[in-house]
């Protein structure tokens, strides 16, 4: 069975912003020396191969991001995440079809994490209209810090008994209850939490099977 992964940092967008054009040789060095330990501990799926690493965030620092590079930029992410910023937690979902939780959330109420549920980040891409393609894989997200306390009264406020009634509104029906409501009642909060508490903006990563 296909697996998406969900990993969640708590970071400054602006960091990652200042990238772009800097010329920041420090900030190339320290994330190729990250690969070796992060892959070792288990924590990276494809920024892996050091050449083409380096070879990426050099065209990011340099201001030379093209929108035709066949992988894109957002699988760099797993690497630049946890050097740039914290992590904050992370969790495994069975199956497929999570991308489509959008609808659900807003059924629910959770109009905000809906919001961030269907919107790509478009790092490193300063203009949205610039980005490749809607959709890349891995589909990054981004709450800025001034949604998070929204989202968390949301997530109070949400009875995840509905999550029960209304499973035909989950990718797997019945089968992903049982998933959707840790996600919701503990994973989601704790995540945002420790977010509000650095006072940084909330970066989420989902990878895997789509």
């Amino acid at each position: 069975m296909a697996e998406q992964y969900v990993s969640a940092f708590a970071v400054e967008e602006a960091r990652f912003r200042a990238m772009i054009g800097s010329h920041d040789e420090t900030l190339v060095r320290t994330a190729v020396a990250a690969i070796r330990p992060l892959r070792e501990a288990g924590k990276l799926l494809r920024a892996t191969d050091t050449g083409e690493v380096e070879r990426a965030l050099r065209e990011i620092v340099s201001g030379r991001s093209t929108p035709s590079r066949a992988e894109g930029y957002t699988w760099l992410l797993e690497l630049l995440a946890p050097t740039l910023g914290n992590p904050v937690g992370e969790v495994v979902l069975p199956g497929r079809g999570w991308q489509d939780l959008e609808g659900a959330f807003r059924s629910w109420g959770l109009t905000t994490l809906a919001q961030l549920r269907g919107r790509c980040w478009t790092f490193p891409w300063t203009d949205g209209t610039q980005a490749p393609e809607p959709w890349p894989w891995p589909f990054l997200m981004l709450a800025p810090l001034q949604d998070l306390q929204r989202i968390r009264d949301e997530l109070i406020a949400f009875d995840t008994d509905r999550i029960h009634d209304d499973y035909d509104l989950l990718p797997g029906g019945d089968d992903d209850v049982e998933e959707v409501v840790p996600l919701l009642d503990e994973s989601f909060p704790a995540w945002v939490d420790a977010a509000l508490a650095q006072g940084r903006d909330l970066l989420l990563i989902r990878d895997g099977g789509r």
